[in-house]
């Protein structure tokens, strides 16, 4: 009978260490995107399911220059441990070959066809992503259109790039214009977006303005240990991140 009791837990213990593993195996993926400084990307895990992530994409360069696209990263159940993909899903229309759509997903299968605990990370799906919104034509270089997640916006690109340009502009427009819409969640791991406010953000703001000018200030490259301060608000008119990065 004690043998039994002891088997029975050491099964408990078992599934118990499970789910405390995979959340610090999460939790060294999210160090290693802080590592990477991601210029563009800010993303967080949600406070109630580590397996789900918020994120906000800015554009700086070429079709989507100025834009501002929320996402959601989902994990599967068993990441990193599991060969399926990550999931990464836009809150708006987004007119690229690699977005799908109807469901705004991102398509990634071209650069992981399959997830390899321990060899591909988190920092390169985003990686991946700020290349081919940079630049979405050589993105596509080499795939057949009825492999592309959404072929006519492949089609546009290549033949009419006036059109698509117009397109994605009116994508652009329409996110700035829900940008500040109520939080759908309550999750205080949500990013946020507040109108500037001077009294309130004008200080903070110009400090990393003094910070910006004087790069060799030792004092400001070691905030946060040398990371970005991450995203406070955005400016009004001009939706760029205020942060030291």
């Amino acid at each position: 009978m004690m043998t039994l009791d002891l088997d029975a837990n050491k099964k408990d213990e078992k599934i118990l260490l499970t789910p405390i593993q995979q959340e610090y195996k999460i939790l060294a993926e999210y160090k290693m995107i802080e590592s990477e400084k991601l210029g563009g990307i800010y993303t967080i895990p949600s406070l109630a399911n580590s397996l789900q992530w918020f994120g906000v994409f800015f554009g700086r360069q070429g079709f989507y220059s100025e834009s501002v696209f929320r996402f959601s990263l989902l994990l599967p159940d068993r990441f990193p441990d599991d060969k399926s993909l990550p999931t990464v899903i836009f809150q708006q229309n987004i007119l690229h070959p690699h977005v799908c759509p109807y469901t705004n997903s991102l398509d990634i299968s071209h650069a992981f066809p399959e997830w390899r605990c321990g060899e591909d990370h988190l920092w390169q799906l985003f990686k991946y992503m700020q290349a081919i919104f940079l630049d979405p034509i050589y993105s596509i270089r080499g795939i057949e259109f009825d492999k592309l997640k959404n072929p006519e916006a492949a089609e546009l690109l290549l033949n009419n790039r006036e059109e698509f340009a117009a397109r994605v502009l009116e994508n652009i427009k329409d996110s700035k214009a829900h940008i500040y819409d109520p939080q759908p969640t309550e999750d205080p791991h949500y990013i946020v977006f507040e109108k500037f406010q001077p009294d309130v953000h004008g200080p903070v703001l110009e400090r990393i303005k003094a910070g910006r000018s004087n790069a060799t200030d030792s004092s400001l490259q070691q905030t946060n240990g040398g990371a970005a301060t991450g995203l406070s608000w955005v400016k009004e008119g001009e939706f760029k991140p205020l942060s030291i990065e």
